[in-house]
């Protein structure tokens, strides 16, 4: 049983006692779907092929498909189906979840069914200058391998990318500490006229005594 939808996401009421699953499939080429559409359909599974994007929150294992389930749907039969047709398309498993109210929700009997969508590579400035700062000037380096360097000292620790959230940890051998800031993207003034920039503002709070250069914002700004 098919139906093509591109509705938002909206409280879907269940119309009938037999589940419905709704796919998220713009991410499948179009074998994969074909094949999707055939084990769905030989299983006599009620489907929605849904157009809209994979949220990036679900695309976090780009090799596990995410499932998502009104808590009292306790559908085993359901589920092992399922996860033997990701397995079969070549996904490394099925990850069950009950909605709670983030993102897409749908009613009793409803899943959603969420193939990851291709993941792209991540482009972040190699400087990042300090900005809104009671310190001295920084600039703050990210390295391809992870590692993120203050310039012209021995401070360093990892940064983690996960858009539009950098996180940048720093360990003194006694623990791990760590701040978020949030992108943004924007334009600012300068003597050469308005031009385009990205700060990565604070998340957290601004009291960091043992390092204080995460206590200021990031910057860059672009030549063009």
């Amino acid at each position: 049983m098919k139906v093509w939808s591109v509705a938002g996401c909206v409280l879907l009421s269940a119309c009938s006692t037999h589940p419905v699953v709704h796919v998220f499939h713009t991410s499948l080429d179009d074998t994969q779907q074909q094949r999707l559409v055939s084990q769905l359909e030989q299983a006599n599974i009620h489907y929605v092929l849904n157009d809209l994007p994979v949220p990036p929150e679900y695309n976090s294992d780009g090799d596990t498909v995410r499932l998502n389930r009104f808590p009292a749907d306790q559908n085993v039969v359901l589920i092992s189906q399922l996860s033997e047709m990701v397995h079969a398309l070549g996904y490394a498993g099925l990850d069950v979840q009950d909605f709670n109210g983030e993102f897409h929700r749908f009613s009793e009997g409803n899943y959603g069914l969420y193939f990851p969508g291709n993941k792209t590579s991540v482009s972040l400035p190699e400087v990042l200058h300090s900005h809104d700062c009671a310190m001295d000037a920084f600039q703050i380096e990210l390295k391809t391998s992870g590692d993120w360097v203050l310039s012209g000292t021995a401070t360093q620790g990892q940064w983690q990318y996960n858009a539009p959230y950098l996180t940048l940890i720093w360990n003194d051998g006694r623990g791990a500490m760590q701040q978020a800031y949030q992108m943004t993207s924007h334009t600012v003034k300068t003597r050469f006229g308005e031009k385009p920039a990205v700060t990565y503002q604070v998340m957290g709070h601004r009291s960091y005594a043992a390092i204080p250069i995460f206590n200021c914002d990031l910057q860059v700004i672009y030549a063009e």
